[in-house]
């Protein structure tokens, strides 16, 4: 017979319903077109999906555009892009976490830009906080125009700036 711990924590009931609010389905995922300011710029052009937190609110929107708007301490995105497309050189005040999910992803850090590692699909990387860094999809998957890649940010209100 093993002990189980406890500890001592709050027990939370959530209904069917209450946790329904929770899910995000990919399909209906809303992507505003200025959620950055390079994001329809040449050789910037992406779609960024807020998924879980509130992010950055675009212009005019009263919300964020997130499936599930809240602030638990993280945010998560997925991004859209056509090879050769990503962000422009940005900083962040946090880690930001990257898992490719499909095709090739390519993650650039430095304040020149000048290192680099590629990601295959569910590979990882992990880039600390105030590293500057970019990502651009450098093969979509088999079949497809883009490439999907996650995002995951520790915060509620992570800050960014760009560099380029």
């Amino acid at each position: 017979m093993s002990k189980t711990a406890s500890l001592n924590m709050e027990i939370i009931e959530y209904s069917p319903e209450q946790m329904n609010m929770r899910v995000a389905r990919f399909s209906e995922l809303k992507c505003p077109p200025d959620r950055y300011p390079d994001s329809q710029l040449p050789g910037h052009e992406r779609k960024n999906f807020l998924v879980v937190g509130t992010g950055l609110i675009a212009a005019g929107a009263k919300e964020p555009m997130s499936a599930i708007p809240v602030r638990e301490g993280f945010q998560m995105s997925f991004i859209e892009a056509k090879p050769g497309n990503g962000p422009k050189l940005h900083n962040h005040d946090t880690n930001e976490t990257f898992i490719a999910l499909k095709g090739v992803w390519r993650v650039i850090w430095g304040r020149n830009a000048e290192h680099s590692v590629d990601l295959n699909p569910l590979d990882v990387i992990a880039v600390p906080p105030f590293v500057p860094r970019r990502f651009i999809c450098v093969k979509p998957e088999e079949g497809r125009e883009v490439g999907l890649l996650q995002s995951i940010q520790p915060g509620d209100d992570p800050n960014v700036e760009f560099l380029e």
